[in-house]
């Protein structure tokens, strides 16, 4: 019901904006996407062989964005393969919107992701925004707290607020606003969000976001809710340095589950990312030449809520188009130390082309591991026992508008032995 209630809504939006901005015209009629199919199977030693199949579309119709009028899909349908076989539904991007060089219109209507403009992350609603100047455009934005599984979205959640967007020359953009978020008439966030990149040269680049929480009930201490910084300096051909600040209330899992949902085999190893409430570190990386790269980075990250805290040293380095065979080779190694640390870890990778055939095969070990309880769907993070990781990924370019790709993956752990499995079918435009 709630599925042909979204489409009934799209139709009536293209209705009425239409007849308020003007139609499209048919000859200037402008379609590009890709459909993927895919095949996932997972089986621990012993169990039960999970099996899913999953169909995507991805387009953008009517025009290019930012040239008129631009209808987004980005839908996904999940079927489980077993006689307790589920299907879900995932709606990453349905929307109609209007955006063109020279009007100082900008309209959005849809299902959207608005991480880019208010930092609210997933809407189900409308976006209405004026350019008062070429390069600046102020808005708002009203609707429903939505999901990607459009099963679950409820009407006792919604999202408003105001905001500003920059555009600049030399890819220089920032933005700022102010958000809430109510349930059942209660508002239960009210908070300002800003976020920006800012090239000061060729050379130096910096790249940062905040929310800051406004409602009365939030303790001084905790209004800083999240703070980003990354900052790249290139000073030499040969040498870039990077630093990065993360400050946070731990595992964002919306985004987590969201990139699950668009890679099942994504790799644990990169979980810091999502758990650690305090994470920063500096990466040093030498380029002796174009083939060559080496890397010195320092890493510190805190759990505040657990008082877990660790250090790491990590190495790599990387060599492209080894003696001009098509190898590529990475890897690298973390030394980790703390109160609680987990053992060393590693990551090796080799790349090998084969003109339209892509052949890869890694190994590494890793510790960390996400866990949701049922009742609460709350994340739980895991740290395992030395979990070492084989795999091997083919990409191949059969046409230009044709492409498969197949992975396997074995995971070796204590008595919890995995194999994983995974098939793409790729038809793009």
């Amino acid at each position: 019901m709630k599925s042909r209630w979204g489409v009934v809504v799209l139709l009536l939006i293209w209705f009425s904006a239409t007849s308020l901005f003007g139609k499209p015209k048919d000859n200037d009629f402008y379609f590009r996407g890709g459909f993927y199919l895919d095949w996932y199977g997972s089986q621990f030693e012993g169990g039960d062989f999970y099996n899913q199949l999953s169909f995507r579309l991805k387009s953008e119709l009517i025009n290019r964005r930012g040239s008129g009028w631009s209808l987004l899909v980005d839908a996904r349908d999940r079927l489980r393969l077993s006689q307790q076989g589920n299907n879900h539904v995932l709606l990453y991007d349905a929307r109609l919107s209007f955006e063109k060089p020279g009007s100082r219109w900008y309209l959005s209507l849809g299902q959207m992701n608005l991480y880019d403009t208010a930092g609210i992350g997933q809407l189900l609603g409308g976006v209405l925004g004026v350019k008062v100047v070429p390069d600046l455009l102020l808005g708002a934005y009203a609707g429903l707290e939505s999901s990607v599984y459009i099963d679950r979205v409820t009407d006792d959640y919604n999202k408003f607020g105001v905001f500003a967007r920059y555009l600049g020359s030399k890819g220089r953009r920032a933005s700022l606003s102010y958000n809430q978020v109510r349930y059942s008439g209660i508002t239960e966030r009210q908070y300002v969000y800003a976020s920006s990149l800012f090239p000061f040269n060729k050379s130096l680049v910096l790249f940062g976001n905040l929310e800051y929480e406004l409602a009365s009930h939030v303790r001084s201490q905790d209004r800083l809710n999240r703070l980003f910084l990354n900052l790249r300096w290139d000073p030499a051909e040969f040498i870039d340095v990077a630093g990065h600040y993360s400050s946070g209330k731990g595992l964002d899992y919306h985004r987590y589950l969201i990139e699950r949902s668009q890679d099942p085999t994504l790799n644990d190893k990169e979980l810091e990312r999502f758990y650690y409430s305090l994470f920063y570190g500096l990466r040093l990386s030498l380029k002796p030449n174009r083939s060559m790269r080496f890397y010195l980075a320092r890493q510190e990250s805190e759990q505040k809520d657990k008082n877990v805290r660790n250090h790491t040293w990590r190495f790599g380095a990387s060599f492209l188009n080894i003696y001009f065979t098509g190898i590529t080779a990475y890897g690298n190694y973390s030394l980790n130390r703390g109160e609680i640390s987990e053992s060393d870890s590693y990551y090796v990778s080799v790349t090998k082309d084969f003109g339209r055939v892509s052949w890869n095969v890694s190994f590494s070990n890793t510790f960390n591991g996400v866990r949701y309880d049922r009742r609460s769907g709350a994340p739980e993070i895991l740290h395992l026992d030395d979990y070492k990781t084989i795999s091997s990924y083919v990409f191949v370019s059969i046409t230009r508008m044709f492409a498969v790709s197949a992975e396997y993956e074995y995971f070796l752990q204590k008595e919890a032995d995995q194999h994983l499995f995974f098939l793409r079918l790729i038809l793009r435009n």
